[in-house]
């Protein structure tokens, strides 16, 4: 429910700073304001001093950062204490991980580096077993974090090809993608989903991704592209 507010808090937002802009353009070009400060501010206001999940701390952190808000809500102590749990549980979806690594890229809660050893450890087992375009997602974007937020953790990948081919059987002839083998159903946004997840493996192999395996991935953004100018 939370989470639902604030995506429709986005989207106002959005609307209202789009709008703003475009009344301010016929005069002094004006993008951000301390009005629209204040109005993020409310919007994004944590309750009773925290997000109900890290994925909406995250998108919160974001846009203060984006706007250059400096009397922004601390919530630093309550989402490193989420941070600090998720990462060191043996049973969080490969989601929770990814948001946690997310906001503890903006924090810099104090992590232990055993907890990122042990959560790219699983992470690895989970792309290598993975058959759904998200669990992938997630799990791939979750080990290019580690790798960004510390040098001392093995994140690559064994197997990086099967991983590639992996993402690539998700793929539809006009450059769309489904979320899994079961799901007939197909979009351009899980379009976009494998096509960051192919650029985390490709970051994450531990030998060379083979050449014909990227050029089919190139083929794939012209296919998608394509489609998006037809519609």
């Amino acid at each position: 429910m939370f989470h639902t507010r604030m995506a429709r808090n986005l989207a106002a937002f959005l609307v209202l700073l789009l709008s703003v802009s475009i009344c301010e353009a016929a005069t002094i070009y004006e993008p951000i304001s301390d009005s629209h400060r204040a109005v993020a501010l409310e919007l994004f206001a944590p309750i009773n001093g925290s997000y109900s999940s890290l994925e909406d701390t995250y998108e919160a952190l974001s846009i203060y950062e984006i706007l250059a808000i400096e009397n922004k809500p601390d919530v630093s102590t309550t989402a490193c204490q989420k941070v600090l749990e998720i990462l060191g549980s043996s049973s969080t979806t490969p989601k929770d991980v990814f948001y946690a690594l997310k906001v503890n890229g903006k924090l810099k809660c104090k992590v232990d580096e055993k907890a990122l050893k042990n959560i790219a450890s699983r992470l690895k087992a989970t792309v290598s077993d993975a058959s759904t375009l998200l669990d992938i997602y997630y799990s791939i974007g979750a080990l290019v974090l580690i790798k960004d937020q510390t040098s001392n953790v093995d994140v690559l990948l064994a197997d990086g090809d099967g991983t590639f081919q992996s993402i690539k059987a998700l793929s539809q002839s006009d450059g769309r993608w489904r979320y899994s083998p079961d799901n007939p159903e197909s979009s351009t946004y899980a379009a976009g989903l494998a096509l960051e997840a192919f650029a985390g493996v490709i970051s994450l192999a531990s030998s060379e991704i083979d050449q014909s395996r990227i050029d089919t991935a190139k083929n794939d953004i012209l296919k998608l592209f394509d489609s998006i100018e037809k519609y």
